[in-house]
């Protein structure tokens, strides 16, 4: 079993990241969904809302990983012999986009969250700060919450989440096209290498 990335297939460290990522940001983004649209329990919200602020940092640190990891091992599996041209800019894009947003969701979430007037201390009789697993706290960068910031980053939080499942959609649609249609082994260079 190759450990690094090669012209053929992806290695187990970038299998691993790979699939820890894509359970964990359909876990968030249904989880998100879940707190905005259906969940009327305001303590079962609240509480829902730390597990989703910690499980988007943890995406946000396995994207750094996997950023580093690809720094080290630039190798990356070639597209099937005969794919067409237009097919290889789409495919660049997509991950060019992937790569962005898996950046953009968790960082946007965080400002969203520390834009928040709920985050100061003394605002409200109970502080709602950016915990990780309980364990510690995300840095603040605004002295004072506000809610046009927080609005905005609300805004860009959404926009990201809707662009990231529409990428997916086609991201995983691109990976069953190859497997069942094309024949080919683009899917599984990604799941047993």
């Amino acid at each position: 079993m190759a450990v690094k990335d090669t012209t053929q297939s992806w290695g187990i460290p970038s299998r691993l990241i790979h699939w820890a990522m894509a359970g964990l940001i359909l876990f968030l983004l249904g989880l998100g969904f879940w707190i905005s649209d259906f969940e009327t329990d305001i303590a079962r919200q609240i509480k829902l809302t730390f597990m989703h602020k910690s499980f988007g940092f943890t995406v946000f640190a396995l994207a750094v990983l996997r950023v580093v990891w690809r720094l080290f091992n630039r190798r990356t599996p070639e597209m099937p012999a005969g794919t067409p041209g237009w097919q290889h800019k789409v495919a660049d894009l997509t991950h060019k986009a992937l790569y962005f947003l898996m950046f953009a969701l968790p960082l946007s979430g965080w400002l969203m969250a520390s834009a928040s007037p709920l985050n100061d201390e003394g605002a409200y009789p109970i502080r709602f700060p950016n915990m990780v697993f309980g364990l510690f706290e995300m840095p603040d960068p605004f002295v004072k919450g506000s809610k046009e910031l927080t609005d905005m980053f609300h805004t860009a939080h959404l926009v990201f989440a809707l662009a990231l499942c529409a990428i997916l959609l086609a991201h995983a649609g691109a990976a069953l096209k190859h497997h069942f249609i094309d024949r080919d082994d683009i899917l599984k260079r990604m799941t047993v290498g």
